[in-house]
């Protein structure tokens, strides 16, 4: 059975600069093992802050085929 996203997690992917990798795991519809598993291979990019590993959001927005908005002059 596929859980839905919540609205709260596709917010914090299109506002926020990094995700953690278990909300990744979420937006991405894959359990929290293999997202870390993906990080770990590559797979899913990640930059260490502090002790933690965070998803760069843009990166993850590509992932998910979200396109950036344009940016008005």
């Amino acid at each position: 059975m596929e859980r839905a996203v919540a609205a709260d997690d596709i917010l914090k992917v299109l506002t926020e600069p990094t995700v953690d990798v278990a909300l990744a795991a979420r937006v991405l519809g894959i359990g929290k093992n293999a997202a870390y598993r993906a990080r770990e291979a590559g797979d899913i990019p990640s930059i260490k802050v502090g002790g933690q590993y965070r998803v760069p959001s843009a990166k993850l927005r590509e992932m998910l085929g979200i396109k950036p908005e344009p940016i008005a002059a």
